[in-house]
């Protein structure tokens, strides 16, 4: 994308008052004499009666036009068209009872800066108690001000084995001070908190002071960084709520947590980066950003909230990030808050429940690729995990009638449903019960794996198969950043995940040719299709967003073929997979020259290729298949010590199928020919697992 195309996106963010100083921002306009000032500042002064938009009115939302721009602050926050077609809704009678409180006062809600009701995220307090409902997973305590964002709330969650007893809790006073310097909150019959309210007035000063030093760190690049990371990111992984975008463009800093406006900052530095490189002016220095936004997020985990939770998994998606100890302290601090219970009955705002699961789905994410990528056990275990299954419900509304939103909005749902594959897969193949399990099973460990990875191939293969049509890979062809190819990058990686066990196990079933043909059939498949895919991507792909475990799953294809490679029976499926790795290799080493990441596919593919040099010389097939011949006889005079024939014995050449059977050579290496990347048969390992009976341990 152009940086001319870029520079007119982002016209109402560089023109609106975000670059005012954190001091500076917290006189906002709030009275009619201000207003006009600010009306001389570039700011519409805008009456009651002038009608907002059709976006805002369903959002019920308020309406802001910088002069000399057609759309609002919200229609360009999310790229739509700013239109006034739709009629107004008729206004409702309020009861008086609902007009007002007990002392006849105007009940009214308002953030320092915004002259208007608060309708998402607004704080409600309770008429027969004292107990203060706010709208994140903590009410807020009497010296907090309204302008703190509920996801900056701190609260700890109640555990049912503490020292503290919610069934004693419930007995305190009304006003809720159940513990001295505590408020206790009872967000449904199950679920309590504890909101800490000591601290509040230095925590406003510290995060000042942080906001004040990070926007002269970027200087007037601000703007353009948030328009990359609305482009760029926030579509294709929406964690972050519509109420921080909103306020960011109507200039109220103040508000806004500095570790996660750091983080946000930070990921989107490489497009700047991209967008800029020819400019003369010098960009922010990326080192001290980074020092920065770590910093900032490492304190925030002393007393962490919803925007702890959304900067670390924010940076986490820095490719270069070090994401083992990192992620172990995202999810305890995600537990410190109750990420992971199910708030769907909660006394809070359907805008913070609809954020919180977001949020949540995508802790999980992290977790489960951190573990997939690192090789460590997951720190979330789906007994543990109440999260209701993401809906179209659970995503900002506004977002709805994007068409980019909703293919990013589809994208994060698919993700979430690949990653519960994923996770089945390493819960039944990759903990330590599991593989000693098939050690124990010695020559019976592949048949034990094939029957147990039979229900996870059909999963892989439904999810496939049900993918939007938005979401293939080849109908994204608009010249548009697109980010499906981290979905499919990640499918390919959890085929590869589930196929490394089986052909590890084959070293422990030698005597059986035909098992050996069909699994390694599959893998070689599953393989080529993998380096066919990126093969195919383009360069709206490559410069896309791409998820954290990208870096790696591209190196796990190359693994994978180097892993064929090694355990290949003759000496021409050896020279078939150097040559797709050689080429592989290549393929990796042209697009890193945009993707700086796929340098580490292509040392990780040296390295594994470097332990192959002295692999011995393999037999010919015409060698193998002599042997077999030779020892068929045998086979067919020679019971087994239970009695029975061996499979070997039974599954003759005569007994493949007929794709195979005019080709020895393929029941052996399970290649067609070393010269072509197609499947050798049709034949996969499930429909191997249906010919024999169910394997019983013994």
């Amino acid at each position: 994308m152009p940086a001319a195309a870029v520079a007119d996106g982002v016209t109402s963010l560089v023109q609106s008052p975000a670059m005012m100083a954190p001091a500076e921002q917290e006189d906002s306009t709030t009275t009619p004499k201000q207003k006009s000032i600010n009306a001389g500042k570039g700011v519409s002064s805008r009456g009651r009666r002038e009608r907002p938009c059709d976006a805002c009115r369903k959002r019920k939302g308020k309406c802001v036009i910088t002069d000399g721009q057609k759309s609002c602050a919200a229609c360009a926050v999310h790229g739509q068209e700013c239109t006034y077609i739709e009629d107004p809704q008729p206004r409702k009678r309020r009861l008086d009872n609902d007009a007002k409180d007990a002392d006849g006062t105007k009940r009214r809600s308002t953030i320092a800066g915004l002259d208007g009701p608060i309708t998402d995220f607004s704080m409600r307090t309770g008429s027969e108690t004292n107990l203060m409902y706010a709208t994140n997973d903590a009410p807020m305590h009497p010296k907090q001000e309204a302008s703190q964002r509920p996801s900056q709330h701190h609260s700890t969650h109640i555990g049912p084995t503490t020292e503290l007893e919610p069934m004693l809790l419930d007995l305190s006073s009304v006003n809720g001070n159940a513990l001295p310097g505590d408020l206790y909150q009872k967000s449904d019959n199950r679920t309590a908190f504890l909101i800490d309210q000591n601290g509040f007035e230095g925590f406003k000063a510290a995060n000042l002071t942080a906001l004040g030093a990070l926007e002269r760190l970027v200087g007037s690049y601000g703007p353009l960084l948030m328009q990359l990371y609305l482009n760029f990111i926030h579509r294709n992984f929406p964690i972050i709520e519509e109420e921080f975008l909103l306020e960011y463009n109507n200039g109220r800093i103040s508000n806004l947590d500095p570790a996660l406006l750091a983080s946000i900052y930070l990921l989107t530095m490489p497009w700047l980066e991209r967008e800029m490189s020819r400019a003369a002016s010098q960009l922010p220095d990326v080192y001290h950003l980074e020092d920065m936004a770590f910093r900032l997020f490492s304190d925030s985990l002393y007393k962490p909230t919803l925007s702890t939770i959304q900067a670390g998994i924010l940076l986490l998606q820095r490719p270069n990030t070090d994401s083992k100890t990192l992620n172990s302290q995202l999810v305890g601090a995600a537990y410190e808050i109750g990420l992971h219970l199910d708030c769907s009955s909660w006394k809070s705002s359907a805008a913070e429940k609809k954020l919180r699961k977001r949020l949540a789905w995508a802790l999980y994410l992290q977790d489960k690729w951190c573990s997939l990528i690192h090789g460590r056990p997951s720190v979330i275990y789906r007994s543990n995990w109440a999260v209701k299954v993401l809906t179209n419900d659970d995503f900002d509304s506004l977002q709805a009638v994007n068409e980019d939103a909703v293919r990013g909005q589809a994208l994060f749902k698919e993700m979430v449903s690949l990653t519960e594959i994923l996770s089945t897969i390493l819960d039944t193949f990759y903990t330590l019960r599991a593989m000693q399990e098939v050690d124990d099973a010695v020559q019976g460990g592949t048949r034990l794996i094939l029957e147990r990875a039979k229900p996870v191939q059909i999963k892989l293969k439904e999810w496939f198969a049900g993918l939007p049509a938005n979401l293939k890979i080849d109908d994204t062809m608009t010249g548009k950043p697109s980010s499906t190819g981290y979905l499919h990058l990640a499918y390919f990686a959890t085929e590869i995940t589930l196929h490394r066990c089986i052909i590890r196990s084959l070293e422990s079933s030698n005597g059986d040719p035909y098992l050996a043909h069909i699994c390694r059939s599959a893998a070689k498949t599953r393989l080529i299709s993998a380096m066919d895919f990126v093969n195919r991507l383009r360069s709206e792909h490559l410069n896309a967003f791409w998820y954290f475990p990208s870096k790696v799953n591209f190196a796990l294809i190359g693994t994978f073929g180097c892993l064929l490679l090694a355990t290949a029976p003759c000496q021409e499926e050896v020279e078939f997979y150097r040559t797709r790795l050689a080429e592989y290799r290549w393929t990796l080493s042209v697009s890193s020259k945009t993707v700086s990441f796929l340098s580490f596919a292509v040392e990780s593919l040296d390295s594994s290729s470097g332990l192959l040099h002295n692999l011995p010389r393999r037999p010919s097939t015409a060698q193998m298949t002599a042997q077999l011949a030779a020892m068929r006889p045998l086979q067919s005079m020679s019971p087994t010590k239970d009695g029975f024939m061996s499979e070997a014995g039974r599954l003759h050449l005569g007994s493949l199928p007929a794709s195979d059977a005019g080709n020895p050579s393929a029941s052996v290496s399970g290649l067609a020919s070393p010269s072509t990347s197609t499947s050798s048969g049709s034949t996969t390992y499930e429909a191997y697992v249906e010919m024999f009976p169910t394997y019983r341990s013994r």
